[in-house]
């Protein structure tokens, strides 16, 4: 699964495939100007950073009882909630800001500095209040 077909899926606008694929290259392109680093490299290192490892799962049992557990996530699940993660804390509905706004939360997602990487920590820390239910798994 690449990296870039997923970031295109995450990003689609009312359906049309092509506006995400100009927004995008516009972002690559402004990130090539502006910053001293490869644009893929860049992409790799900020979505490794912002996914999450484990995530928590809730069954419930009975009518009241809701039980957490914690499991871990398979690699594609982990690049999409990490590309969602860094798509929700932009704004989609202004095009022209999109390139830079995109750019520079890419760069401060490499660099670890981002509310994804705070967000990733919070799921990591509530899996792990959750691990004395590890050993079940209901589903």
């Amino acid at each position: 699964m690449k990296l870039k077909s997923t970031l295109l899926n995450h990003l689609i606008l009312n359906g049309n495939k092509h506006t995400s694929e100009k927004l995008i290259l516009k972002s690559f392109k402004y990130n090539q100007k502006y910053c001293l680093k490869n644009h893929k490299e860049v992409l790799k290192s900020a979505v490794i950073n912002s996914s999450p490892v484990v995530s928590i799962k809730q069954i419930k049992r009975g009518r009241k009882q809701v039980k957490e557990f914690p499991f871990i996530l398979q690699k594609h699940i982990r690049i999409s909630l990490a590309i969602k993660m860094i798509l929700n804390t932009l704004d989609k509905k202004t095009e022209s800001l999109f390139s830079t706004k995109f750019n520079n939360e890419i760069i401060s997602a490499s660099k670890n500095i981002n509310s994804s990487a705070k967000k990733k920590e919070e799921i990591h820390e509530s899996a792990f209040l959750a691990k004395k239910y590890a050993n079940y798994r209901w589903f």
